[in-house]
């Protein structure tokens, strides 16, 4: 009889697993073939100066950004977080047909001063990656958040908050430990001044990684890495190859749009 009941057991185990595996299959199989693109900004400019070293890459307008947001909505497109791409990911909530993801590196005070009133007007989402030794400074006449702008972004629900290095150098150059404490020291003080952070992305100064920077920050707890440029599919979403598209100066909204459909970037 033991036996018997034994065997019955092993079997209703070996047809669960089964049947968590086929589910799991199916989720797969389900899952959207959509594009999902994310955004990179980084400064932001009332006046477009005549002349930029970094040929316009790295700044904007308030403007052209409200455009850019407005003609994203107008188009059909839902500005989703990391968090619910995330929540997507692990089948949490439905991906909508037409996401897209906007995100601003370095943590600049204008993103706060000029694209943070455009964000509460649209109700849309977005990331923001600080380098932690930045915060509160001025550098070459640059100003960059404070923890108090970034705290009351984060607590609106609009913002998230991600690591981009503690002081922005080429992580390719440097040994993994190194490159491992510099990414915990600056969760430490993202969390120190913004409370635990329960997802942790980060994004590469220059895009600069190594195979063993992205597995040893993958071991360490990081949820997604981003480091390249292009676009992701939901299909076979990598979250530890995670792909943006660069605006510069005054793209519109339209060639942004074209831009993703067409894949040229």
């Amino acid at each position: 009889m033991n036996t018997k009941k034994g065997i019955m057991i092993a079997c209703a185990v070996i047809i669960a697993i089964i049947l968590i595996c086929a589910f799991k299959q199916y989720q797969y199989s389900q899952r959207a073939n959509v594009k999902v693109p994310i955004l990179l900004y980084h400064n932001f400019v009332t006046t477009v100066p005549e002349h930029d070293p970094d040929n316009f890459n790295y700044i904007n307008t308030p403007e052209s950004f409200e455009e850019n947001v407005k003609t994203l909505l107008e188009n059909g497109y839902t500005i989703i977080s990391m968090k619910d791409l995330d929540e997507a990911n692990n089948g949490k909530k439905k991906l909508p047909d037409k996401p897209i993801i906007i995100t601003f590196d370095d943590g600049y005070y204008s993103n706060y001063e000029y694209i943070y009133p455009i964000l509460k007007k649209y109700n849309v989402k977005t990331s923001i990656f600080i380098v932690t030794d930045k915060i509160g400074q001025e550098l070459d006449g640059i100003r960059y958040l404070g923890w108090n702008e970034c705290l009351e972004m984060q607590n609106s629900g609009l913002v998230e908050i991600f690591s981009h290095s503690t002081k922005h150098v080429f992580y390719n150059r440097l040994p993994v430990k190194e490159i491992r404490d510099d990414v915990k020291k600056s969760y430490q003080l993202i969390e120190q001044h913004l409370g635990k952070q329960d997802l942790k992305v980060f994004a590469y100064p220059y895009g600069a990684y190594t195979k063993q920077t992205v597995k040893t920050l993958k071991n360490d707890g990081i949820d997604f890495q981003i480091y390249d440029l292009g676009i992701n599919n939901f299909k076979n979403l990598d979250k530890n190859f995670m792909k943006r598209i660069n605006i510069p100066c005054e793209m519109t909204g339209k060639e942004i749009i074209e831009a993703i459909e067409k894949g040229t970037f």
